[in-house]
Parts: C-alpha cells; sequence; structure tokens
C-alpha cells in the first residue's frame, strides 16, 4: 500500500503537500515564479443572441481582475 493511503490522504492531498514542501525550498528568484502558477483565474463573458459580450476574467474569490 502507499504510503499515502496509510497515511489517510487522496493522491491529490499528498500531491499537493508535497509541491507545497518543494516551493519553500526554493531560491527567491526560482519561488516568484513557482508561485506565479499556482493562482488561479476564469474568464467568463455573457452571450446573448449568439454574440459574445465583454470578457471579464476573476480571481478564485470572484474578484475582477485588470488583465
Amino acid at each position: 500500500m502507499s504510503f499515502w493511503r496509510e497515511a489517510g490522504l487522496t493522491y491529490v492531498q499528498a500531491a499537493n503537500i508535497a509541491a507545497r514542501a518543494l516551493r519553500n525550498v526554493l531560491k527567491n528568484d526560482v519561488k516568484v515564479q513557482a508561485v506565479k502558477r499556482e493562482e488561479q483565474y476564469v474568464k467568463a463573458a455573457l452571450w446573448q443572441n449568439g454574440k459574445q459580450g465583454e470578457t471579464k476574467i476573476l480571481d478564485a474569490s470572484g474578484n475582477k481582475l485588470g488583465h
């Protein structure tokens, strides 16, 4: 049995823990790039009558971003 199963974790949980540990030991110049990859956002657009409206970029909290 895998160590993560014995610890009561799912594979994704174990992978996230390993990724977080790796990011914590990176040098600062590389760490900045790695942390940027963690950011999550979504592009959303309202469609009406077959036409795409204004595109909005939202962060994980639903706040509008200025991209």
